[in-house]
Order: C-alpha cells, then sequence, then structure tokens
C-alpha cells in the first residue's frame, strides 16, 4: 500500500495508492505528531501522507524502495532541509538511524500486504521504541493483530505484537479508494509500544516459541512441550506449567500474551 498519484503502481512492490485526500488527512491525524516529534515513513509513494507532515514536525525521513518515487520525492522537498529522502528497503536499513536526541520518533506506514508481518516487528524492534506507529495493513491482518486470547483470529502475530505494545484498530479502509484498486479492504491501525515490555521481551525466542505453539493450537500445552523438538523438549512439562500459574491441559489459543512471554522465558533459561 502507497500514498496517492498517478503513476502506474508496481505489483511487485504491493503498490495501491491512495486517492482520497480526507482519508490521507485522517490517517495522519492518528499519529498526533507535533513540532518536536521526528517522523519515520515508510514507503511513502507520491508523498500525499508525507504533505501533511512537512511544515508540523520536527525532522520528517522517508524510506521509498521505489528509485523514481525517491528521486521524485527528494526533488519535491529539497528545499525543505528537515525532510530526508531514504532509497532503499526499510527491512535492510537501520529504522533506529532515523532519531535525534531530544525527540521522540513516530513511525507511519502503508504497509504492503506482501511484507506485513517482518515490516511491522520492524517496527517494533527499534530501540528505543517509537512513541506510536500507524499502519494501514490488510483487514484480515488487522483483525488478527488486535485479536484476543480464545479468537479464531487470535495467533502468534497477535501475541508478537501485544506482547510488545497496545494495539487498537482505529478504522477500515475500503478497496474502493485505492488505485489500482487490490482485492481485499484494508485497516489502520494504532500501536503504541511498552517502552518496559519492550526490554523485557526477547523477541526473536518469543515469535518462535509462539509459531511452534500456534501451529499446534488444538494441542495441550503438556503434550506440546514433551514432543515439538523446536521448544526442547522438556522433561517435566507439567512441573514448568505449574511453576508459571498455568493448566497443563490448556491449549495455546488461551494463553494471555503475557502468560505466553513468561512460557517462553523460562523455555530459555532451562534451554
Amino acid at each position: 500500500m502507497r500514498g496517492s498519484g498517478s503513476d502506474a503502481a508496481k505489483r511487485s512492490l504491493g503498490q495501491n495508492f491512495l486517492i482520497d485526500p480526507n482519508l490521507q488527512r485522517k490517517i495522519v491525524d492518528e499519529l498526533e505528531a507535533g513540532p518536536g516529534d521526528v517522523v519515520l515513513e515508510v514507503g511513502p509513494g507520491h508523498g500525499e501522507l508525507s504533505e501533511h507532515l512537512v511544515a508540523a514536525v520536527h525532522r520528517l525521513v522517508l524510506i521509498e524502495k521505489d528509485a523514481k518515487l525517491a528521486a521524485a520525492l527528494a526533488a519535491r522537498w529539497a528545499d525543505r532541509p528537515k525532510v530526508h529522502v531514504i532509497e532503499g528497503d526499510a527491512l535492510e536499513l537501520d529504522l533506529g538511524a532515523a532519531r535525534e536526541p531530544g525527540h521522540d520518533l513516530l513511525i507511519l506506514s502503508n504497509v504492503p500486504y506482501n511484507v506485513t508481518s517482518p515490516l511491522l516487528f520492524a517496527f517494533l524492534a527499534v530501540r528505543p521504541p517509537p512513541r506510536r506507529i500507524v499502519v494501514m495493513v490488510q483487514r484480515e491482518v488487522a483483525d488478527r493483530i488486535v485479536a484476543e486470547p480464545g479468537s479464531k483470529t487470535y495467533g502468534a502475530l497477535s501475541v508478537g505484537v501485544q506482547a510488545v505494545a497496545r494495539a487498537e484498530l482505529r478504522f477500515a479502509v475500503g478497496r474502493q479508494v485505492f488505485r489500482p484498486r487490490p482485492d481485499v479492504d484494508s485497516a489502520v491501525l494504532r500501536i503504541d509500544p511498552d517502552p518496559a515490555s519492550a526490554v523485557g521481551v526477547d523477541a526473536p525466542r518469543l515469535r518462535d516459541v509462539t509459531r511452534a505453539l500456534f501451529s499446534r493450537r488444538r494441542k495441550q500445552l503438556q503434550k506440546i512441550l514433551r514432543t515439538a523438538p523446536e521448544l526442547g523438549p522438556v522433561a517435566d512439562p507439567d512441573s514448568l506449567l505449574a511453576a508459571l500459574g498455568l493448566d497443563p491441559r490448556a491449549r495455546p489459543e488461551t494463553l494471555s500474551p503475557r502468560e505466553i512471554v513468561a512460557l517462553s522465558e523460562r523455555l530459555r533459561d532451562i534451554g
């Protein structure tokens, strides 16, 4: 997903241009950026979201993978020293380098559907964490991110995000406001990282554990710990789970993000 514009979209980059000006402003408003903030926008496209931020923030850093679009953005704001355009792949860059001492960092992105999870985790991996992340993603993915334990959509992605941040689905976005029109609807998420949680969570380890658990989501925890090679296996799963206050007969889909974090940390300690 990208900003609006008339140039042909590159499907290989997941480009679908947002053409509704009112929606563009509504998305930017979710960021609540001010004159003391540094905003990192990933995938600005033609810069329609960026336009609302150029004069409103301390510094605007734009990362654009499409060389032609990046050049056009640089030319457009060549007389604005506080706008910095980087041509490159956000997944291969140090996103934390956008930060400036004394200024909060915020991240904005109309996320290409084909790299949604990697980009989200890259945003959440920035240290210190950004104050806020606002992203537009596929509606089904948004539902998974904010899903509660016990629901059909609750899974590894829900845990990975909610373990380190508060995620809220702010509003839905229909496919008709994009050109070319995608095959699915979208939604805007506001994600507020929790610095305390981020410090205490081994995110890569947590993702490994959640993938192992939810690939066996209908099995009991005690059986998973006994048989899953990527988790150990654990010699005495009942005692381990009891120490964490978890029912050995419980299934992964019933555990809260914090309970899964505690289990992940315990498994790491005995591994």
